[in-house]
């Protein structure tokens, strides 16, 4: 016997279709073919059946754990095409910004380095200008 109100089904937001530039399957097929390495390599090193990785070169998508794992097992970063895919204010990544801002300093250094240098031979030059100087007086005493 059921006590209450009946419960209402749950409303459920349908998921989305993942976005063509998502899939995962090429860039998996990709990687493997510009490395050379085979799937069975794959299942090997990665302690899974071989078609099971056959699976993931075929389906739309894969757990984020699973795509490092064959990143590593295929020696390529699979995550880097599909960050490059997202909207660029998402993308926008603080450590392009950083990476800027130490270029930029980067640069400042160097044309401080290359001051530095300029000041140092007109230095070493004046220097061996007082050399020869001394050397004239204490000739002459």
């Amino acid at each position: 016997m059921l006590r209450g109100r009946p419960k209402e089904p749950p409303t459920w937001k349908t998921r989305n279709p993942i976005p063509e530039g998502f899939n995962t399957a090429p860039i998996i097929r990709d990687a493997m073919h510009k490395t050379r390495i085979r799937q069975v390599d794959i299942a090997r090193k990665t302690g899974r059946n071989p078609n099971t990785i056959k699976s993931f070169r075929r389906g739309k998508s894969i757990q984020a754990s699973i795509l490092h794992e064959l990143s590593i097992a295929i020696g390529v970063d699979l995550f880097r095409p599909l960050s490059d895919r997202l909207p660029e204010n998402i993308r926008a990544n603080p450590d392009k910004a950083n990476m800027e801002a130490l270029n930029a300093d980067k640069q400042a250094l160097q044309q401080q380095i290359d001051e530095l240098k300029e000041q140092l031979a007109q230095l070493r030059e004046d220097n061996g200008y007082l050399k020869k100087m001394i050397d004239i007086f204490a000739a002459k005493k």
